[in-house]
């Protein structure tokens, strides 16, 4: 096993309180995803988090962050994340209000990761886009993060996407998802360290009335893993 795997089993392998929270994470009924093993880490599978990882929601302009166990949900001022199913399996849904200039869907923790391991993948998502309409340019956000420096928020790593691409997928039902890594870009500062990352997923919505559905989240470490009849998001 190499240094780089014990590292992330053992860091993964303890509860982890979030920073910003408003309420300390509750233990989930059932049992967290395993931690990543050999070069899969997975972010979030049958609606549970990862090891030392939990999952906070919130929206501008308040910027709260709130902490959601599996079966908890979330509503404030038309913005609301609760637990659905897909089958047998437990996924979220996600409502956005168009008023908010951002409502965002974070899997993180107080402890970093290094995530070098994959900075030459690929995120893969299973989502289900039931409202979307188009409406224009609207940039939306996947989001890796550090929060290191005296601006956390501008510590990114990006990947930028237009409402058109929702739009394109609403009511296509359930797809998998795949964004290559090579395709995110750091903030102009240079503050983002892949080594050291503690949002390593986040999902904003900006300024549109969306919902979707969100399933199973991973990174693959070899970017030529997106399965086939994936819906790949390319370089802008």
């Amino acid at each position: 096993m190499s240094k780089n795997a014990i590292f992330k089993i053992t860091m993964l392998a303890g509860a982890v309180a979030l920073a910003g929270c408003t309420d300390s994470i509750e233990d989930p009924v059932d049992p967290p995803v395993e931690p990543p093993e050999g070069d899969v880490l997975v972010v979030i599978d049958d609606g549970a988090t990862a090891s030392g990882m939990g999952l906070l929601v919130g929206h501008a302009p308040a910027y709260s962050k709130n902490a959601l166990a599996k079966d908890e949900t979330y509503t404030d001022d038309g913005f609301s994340v609760a637990p659905a199913a897909n089958g047998d399996e437990y996924v979220w849904e996600v409502t956005t209000n168009s008023s908010h200039g951002e409502s965002y869907f974070i899997v993180g923790g107080d402890t970093p990761m290094d995530m070098t391991e994959y900075a030459n993948g690929v995120l893969l998502f299973d989502m289900s886009v039931t409202n979307a309409t188009a409406t224009g340019s609207t940039s939306h956000q996947i989001v890796m993060q550090t929060n290191g420096g005296a601006t956390d928020y501008l510590d990114r790593n990006v990947f930028f996407f237009g409402q058109d691409l929702l739009a394109t997928e609403e009511s296509a039902g359930w797809k998998t998802f795949a964004v290559k890594l090579s395709c995110f870009n750091p903030d102009d500062a240079g503050n983002f360290d892949i080594t050291n990352v503690h949002e390593i997923f986040r999902l904003d919505i900006r300024n549109e009335a969306v919902t979707y559905e969100l399933g199973t989240v991973k990174y693959e470490a070899d970017e030529t893993m997106i399965p086939d009849g994936a819906v790949e998001w390319t370089c802008s």
